[in-house]
């Protein structure tokens, strides 16, 4: 995903600013939270959870500079300095747009996917996508609009179901943690 030009100046000017760590959340709709650690009487119990960046600006710049490092960890380039984001479920969130036969995705950052990899299933009912901007979830509240036929039991290859979005994708049901089998890493220090 591009980096906005004033960003790639900024860091080639100031190269050594440190970054930061448990600041920035992203919830399990695909919204950015704002954790302020540095806030008078700040509770971690209390407070940890952070507050919604609701300003359009805001939220689409940090859409446009968020990315992953070659460690899977996602974080929003703020000018020079990198802030690294905790994730409540997954790095990207994927919108389902148009009807079926020609739906397609966006990620709750804007950006359009090209192409899907695999598809799979948490126990807890999410359903995952390998795509040519990372790994994430299908939003909850579009799973109904998918051509999605799952089975009550894997086949003798470990198929549950087959999705049909964007060519057709088998998918399998996760044996672990998703940011193991997809290479993010959910809380970044």
């Amino acid at each position: 995903m591009p980096i906005d030009d004033q960003v790639l100046k900024a860091m080639a000017r100031w190269p050594n600013v440190p970054a930061v760590h448990g600041w920035l959340r992203l919830d399990r709709r695909g919204r950015w939270l704002l954790v302020d650690r540095g806030a008078p009487g700040f509770d971690e119990a209390l407070h940890g959870a952070g507050s919604e960046i609701t300003s359009p600006p805001i939220v689409d710049f940090i859409g446009r500079n968020y990315s992953a490092d070659a460690q899977g960890r996602w974080h929003w380039q703020n000018g020079p300095q990198r802030v690294f984001v905790d994730l409540a479920l997954a790095p990207l969130f994927f919108r389902v747009m148009g009807e079926a036969p020609a739906q397609t995705l966006v990620t709750h950052t804007g950006y359009a996917v090209g192409r899907i990899a695999r598809a799979a299933a948490d126990a807890d009912g999410n359903l995952w996508l390998e795509t040519d901007l990372g790994a994430g979830c299908i939003d909850d509240r579009d799973l109904g609009a998918l051509d999605l036929a799952l089975r009550d039991a894997p086949d003798p290859a470990g198929r549950t179901g087959t999705l049909r979005l964007m060519g057709e994708h088998a998918v399998h049901v996760l044996d672990g943690p998703p940011a193991l089998a997809f290479g993010f890493e959910p809380t970044p220090r």
